[in-house]
């Protein structure tokens, strides 16, 4: 059915007199009533600290009230209060994602802050770590440095935990695991309803299997269980390639790695094309290298991002725990810059990931000169072996297959300082990424279909679950009707990819 054009602004009307900010006040006068020490209002330094906890100044919005709960019971207040009273909220765990509305919201809704569910407790076995949903990878990574385990997480990066996992989640270990969803042992949910569920593969299965990629569409998890994984030592570094050719050597290494790495799958790398041009109009181009063996300094994985084949110019593998290896990053040099994120995957071949470089950097160039503008180009090689362990623990929703490697996984990540620059950033990235389009399609090129809602832009937030395949958004659709029948997750709790939508 065709809705008349005039649909949109009946809707628009329909949403302002649901949520007027009368009903939003009312919403953090409930809880500051029930909750007093948990409901923070503009002026006071804690909604401040809050408002502005997240890495990019764009998700700095300005909430009417931010609420803090320190249990699964005061999100369950919290919702219900929502619902009843139909107010807009937003969640935030780690604060990592910069689409406004994803992890913050404007003075038309309330907030709630995870930033006290940061309780972290392991088994007794060491088999099964539990996470609160404040938690941070490298707060995470270091307690497991005490019991000599870590789990399959991220890279790096001051990313929230559970975030992180509802996004589907891929890391160093996953060449050797499969996506980082694989080792969730549950997790602890909140329902639109306010009741709190366990998911699991022994309880509320089609719900567990749905948030291991289905984002915020279903609950609010408060807590997540992960199994551990054996790992005193590993080796990592980031590292830097120079030299004449250093282009050309640097997308062969990359694409050979996406094609045979599978030989050893301890092995792991993320590639970065950074400019920074405040510091050199050239690219540098850099690596993080990973291995999980902890002491095989050689490892064949690595063999085209080592010397003799490419020495590098700066870094070498060292040994490590991914406690060390996580926190040695300055995470807080940038906070306050605006940030945002651009996803899309192409074949493992060399003239293709040419093609997208030399697009990108073109359509960017004349944002040199705008105040604090730096830009990286991420790209992670992915193996056959990653999708083929990625179908462990019940599985996921992301359809990835084995039409879906070997790949690049590109992701573009500009920063810059002005909100005046905002429109003019966003144009060169919207024109970067048709151009890149075009120049694929010249070639005889297509993107891979899958997008990466953890590092998906906002105008890629309508193709995130059609890019799962038809098959699983069907899924996904039950499931969400079935866990919030009265859609709170998708009507109130606004920011983000939305597969009702979809």
């Amino acid at each position: 059915m065709k809705l008349s054009k005039l649909t949109p602004l009946l809707l628009a009307s329909a949403v302002a007199s649901t949520n007027t900010p009368e009903r939003v006040q009312k919403g953090c006068n409930i809880l500051k009533h029930k909750y007093p020490n948990s409901t923070f209002f503009p002026g006071s330094a804690r909604y401040d600290f809050e408002n502005e906890y997240g890495w990019s100044a764009t998700s700095w919005l300005g909430p009417a009230c931010i609420f803090t709960p320190e249990a699964p019971e005061m999100v369950s207040f919290a919702v219900k209060t929502f619902s009843s009273n139909k107010i807009k909220f937003a969640v935030r765990g780690g604060g990592a994602m910069p689409i406004d509305n994803a992890a913050n919201i404007g003075s038309e809704g309330i907030l709630i802050a995870n930033t006290n569910l940061t309780s972290m407790a392991m088994s007794e076995d060491n088999s099964v770590v539990s996470v609160g949903a404040g938690v941070r990878w490298p707060e995470l990574y270091a307690y497991l440095d005490e019991f000599s385990v870590t789990v399959n997480g991220i890279r790096m990066g001051n990313v929230g935990v559970v975030g992180f996992l509802l996004g589907g989640g891929i890391g160093f270990f996953s060449y050797e695991h499969g996506v980082a969803t694989t080792f969730v042992d549950s997790f602890e949910c909140v329902l639109g309803d306010g009741s709190i569920v366990e998911a699991s593969l022994s309880h509320n299965e089609d719900l567990f299997w749905a948030l291991r990629g289905g984002g915020n569409n279903f609950c609010i998890v408060t807590r997540a269980s992960l199994r551990t994984i054996d790992a005193p030592k590993i080796l990592a570094s980031p590292v830097r390639y120079g030299g004449p050719e250093v282009q050309q050597r640097y997308i062969q290494s990359l694409v050979e790695f996406a094609k045979y790495a599978d030989v050893d799958p301890k092995a792991s790398m993320e590639g970065q094309i950074r400019w920074v041009p405040s510091r050199s109009p050239d690219l540098f181009f850099d690596a993080f290298l990973f291995h999980s063996s902890g002491d095989d300094y050689s490892p064949p994985g690595l063999q085209n991002f080592t010397a003799p084949v490419f020495p590098t110019v700066s870094g070498n593998l060292t040994e490590t725990t991914m406690g060390t290896w996580a926190n040695q990053f300055p995470y807080d040099s940038d906070i306050g810059n605006r940030k945002i994120f651009h996803f899309f995957s192409i074949p493992a071949d060399e003239r293709a990931m040419e093609i997208c470089l030399e697009q990108y950097y073109k359509a960017v160039a004349h944002l040199a000169n705008r105040d604090g503008f730096f830009t990286a180009f991420s790209i992670m090689p992915i193996t056959r072996h990653v999708i083929e362990m990625s179908t462990a623990n019940g599985g996921n929703p992301v359809g990835l297959n084995e039409d879906s490697v070997p790949a690049l996984w590109l992701v573009e990540s500009p920063s810059w300082s002005n909100a005046i620059d905002d429109a003019e950033v966003l144009q060169a990235h919207e024109v970067a990424n048709a151009e890149i389009d075009k120049a694929l399609a010249a070639e005889g090129f297509d993107k891979l279909r899958f997008i990466y809602l953890s590092d998906a832009s906002k105008s890629q937030l309508e193709d995130i679950f059609p890019s799962y395949g038809q098959e699983n958004v069907d899924e996904l659709q039950t499931i969400r009707a079935q866990y919030d029948p009265a859609s709170v997750y998708t009507n109130l709790l606004v920011g983000g990819a939305k597969v009702a939508r979809a």
